[in-house]
């Protein structure tokens, strides 16, 4: 009892604790104790253990909304997505990360699950906060978001499918691009009825499809039943097992398969040795993101690589450059991708 009594009058006391009365009770300015609590980096080893042991016992906590009204920012970039829970926003997450990590910037995180109509309600709630910056990774429609960020008083950037309105700060790549490469290549290693699973309707998965379409044409070999998929849930290895099982059904002489994941095409995979399909020579898989599994199925997946780390580390430093009033040496990049060849096509 004593000892929840005493939790209750640090919090209380902590609650009233100043900048200054820390700066005091360790004997150097002020600044000094906001700039080692940002950036602890810049003070000695010896000084930052004495301050953060001296915040600690204080119980001092630092007031992000009275630096938003003392300052310009807050001091947080706000980063708003559509699939934080997906593998493969990992990569962007940390080259985000590694960018800011030695800055006085930290980042928050909002995810619209896919829900366009989320989209401008996430960044309008990120305005209000007074952000640094906020990237926009991954948005399915501009049509809201433009006039919040015509109007923003902060940088905003953007990665995006480059067939998208922002003009500046954006870095991504052509999704159309990203279809029907992978697709010319299956035909070139002698291919000819190419299926192609996914879910989804995003902007990214639809320009996708119009480009292995796109290709598909260019060769004569175009057949709209050899595309399936759904538009709810997630890619997962079992929903590629059920829709390369009703592709199968749908097109029997289907030999390949251009999957909108690694996820799908794993379980393609899976179920071509459930059916006992010899991987690659009665059937090639080329899935994409080249997760870390690609590497080491049997087979191994011939895959393709988007450099997400790359991505979201030049879209991180593209938003910095920009809340510090530097050029920011291109306004729009094209990251690319490439294609991963191994053992699931021949």
């Amino acid at each position: 009892m004593r000892a929840a009594v005493e939790r209750g009058r640090k919090a209380r006391r902590g609650a009233h604790v100043k900048l200054s009365d820390v700066a005091k009770k360790v004997g150097v300015s002020p600044i000094t104790i906001s700039r080692a609590l940002r950036n602890p980096e810049i003070v000695s080893e010896d000084l930052r253990q004495t301050i953060l042991r001296t915040v600690g016992e204080m119980g001092y906590i630092p007031n992000l909304a009275a630096r938003a009204l003392a300052g310009r920012h807050s001091g947080i970039i706000g980063v708003i997505t559509p699939a934080l829970h997906k593998h493969g926003f990992a990569g962007l997450m940390i080259g985000i990360e590694d960018c800011l990590r030695a800055t006085e910037f930290r980042v928050q995180y909002s995810s619209t699950l896919h829900h366009a109509d989320g989209e401008a309600g996430e960044l309008r709630s990120f305005l209000t906060q007074k952000p640094a910056g906020v990237i926009i990774a991954g948005a399915e429609s501009y049509g809201d978001l433009l006039p919040l960020i015509e109007d923003a008083t902060c940088p905003i950037a953007h990665i995006t499918d480059l067939s998208q309105e922002p003009a500046r700060l954006v870095v991504g790549l052509d999704h159309h691009e990203a279809g029907a490469e992978p697709t010319r290549f299956l035909l070139s290693r002698g291919y000819e009825r190419i299926g192609f699973i996914g879910r989804g309707t995003d902007i990214r998965s639809r320009r996708r499809k119009e480009g292995y379409q796109a290709a598909m044409r260019e060769a004569g070999r175009f057949d709209p039943d050899l595309a399936i998929g759904g538009d709810e849930g997630s890619s997962s290895t079992g929903l590629g097992r059920e829709l390369f099982a009703r592709l199968l059904q749908r097109v029997p002489d289907i030999d390949a398969v251009f999957a909108q994941s690694d996820d799908l095409a794993l379980g393609v995979l899976i179920e071509c040795a459930v059916r006992g399909i010899r991987v690659p020579e009665d059937v090639g898989i080329c899935g994409f993101n080249d997760l870390e599994f690609s590497a080491f199925t049997q087979p191994t997946l011939t895959t393709v690589q988007i450099p997400r780390y790359d991505i979201g580390y030049r879209v991180a430093d593209m938003l910095l450059r920009a809340i510090r009033g530097e050029p920011p040496g291109e306004d729009k990049v094209d990251c690319g991708f490439s294609i991963i060849p191994r053992g699931s096509t021949r």
